[in-house]
Parts: C-alpha cells; structure tokens; sequence
C-alpha cells in the first residue's frame, strides 16, 4: 500500500518521546507499506460512524489510519497515548 502523512500525523509524533514508540510506529509503517490491505495488519479496529477510518494498536498507543483509494493509499492521522482523549473527535 502507499502511505502518506497527514500534517496532524506530523505535529502528533513530533512530540514523541518515548523511543519505544518511536520503534514500534517505524516497524508498524514498514508493515503497511509492504502489506496489500489492512487484513494484513494485526490489532486492526474499525472506528464506528467513521467509514474508512481505522485504529491500529501499538502497546499504549493508537495510529488512526484512513483509506483513501480503496485499498491503494493509506492516510496516517494520528499517533497518540491512548487515554480518555484519543477518540474524542471520533465520538
């Protein structure tokens, strides 16, 4: 699949500090770059009234991740600590 970056994405790891974070989100990206559909992908969970938008789990932290054409490109939105404030807007 192709993946771009949103600029929420962006602001939303810039912040990061946690170097195990870091690791887990460059091999999650590996992975879907070279994967052909999410199916491939572990901890996959649509997120509800949100067609197309996604949340993967990586240990504490969530990547939401929305399809964009099909099964071609994958949009990274987010990657946050999961708290009572991650899915707010998707609420």
């Amino acid at each position: 699949m192709k993946v771009e970056y949103a600029d929420s994405f962006d602001k939303s790891t810039k912040k990061l500090k946690d170097k195990i974070a870091i690791k887990r989100l460059l091999y999650l990206v590996e992975k879907l770059e070279k994967a052909t559909s999410l199916a491939e992908i572990n901890n996959v969970v649509p997120i509800e009234n949100y067609p197309f938008t996604y949340r993967i789990r990586t240990g504490d932290y969530r990547l939401i991740v929305e399809y964009v054409d099909g099964n071609i490109t994958i949009l990274l939105l987010k990657y946050l600590k999961r708290d009572d404030n991650t899915y707010r807007e998707y609420n």
